[in-house]
């Protein structure tokens, strides 16, 4: 069931993080989809696997975009690890509690690569209205997922189906 998890997530975010830069909508390109499936991963709450999890996703993410390879399958993985000890600890409930779980966790991700690269690289730090605005848009693609994923769709779609019969 985790493999299946992995790789459905994981899959399912590079592809979203393939089409949406490809297709240049200017707000879906920004939102980290990988971040959002290893906190999917996370949430099933083994930490090894979602550990595991996030370094292939994250280092999927460096091939695809990133010139300091390894940068994000170190963050990633850290971030899965943190994300599942977290999920064992506190439930998250409701969409607004796991849009601000991921903007900070996308802040974190992003100084730990900034980090990296200032210590590999020695490239100036740079967390700004970039990475806030990422963050942002991260948490809210990631808390709008969530209530989709939680609505009751059937019960909604049979009460308007009664509505209609009246």
């Amino acid at each position: 069931m985790k493999l299946a998890r992995f790789l459905v997530s994981t899959l399912a975010a590079i592809g979203a993080t393939v089409a949406c830069a490809s297709a240049g909508i200017p707000l879906l390109s920004r939102v980290d989809w990988i971040l959002i499936a290893v906190a999917y991963q996370a949430a099933g709450g083994a930490p090894t696997s979602a550990t595991i999890g996030g370094a292939i996703a994250g280092l999927a993410e460096d091939v695809l975009l990133q010139p300091l390879k390894g940068a994000n399958a170190f963050a990633k993985a850290l971030l899965g690890y943190v994300l599942a000890m977290l999920s064992l600890r506190i439930v998250f409930a409701g969409a607004l509690a796991v849009a601000g779980v991921l903007a900070a966790a996308s802040l974190v991700n992003d100084l730990i690569v900034a980090a990296l690269g200032r210590i590999l690289l020695a490239t100036p730090v740079r967390i700004g209205a970039e990475s806030f605005a990422r963050a942002a848009l991260t948490g809210a693609a990631g808390g709008a997922l969530y209530w989709a994923w939680r609505f009751p769709w059937r019960e909604e779609w049979r009460r308007r189906q009664r509505r209609k019969l009246r």
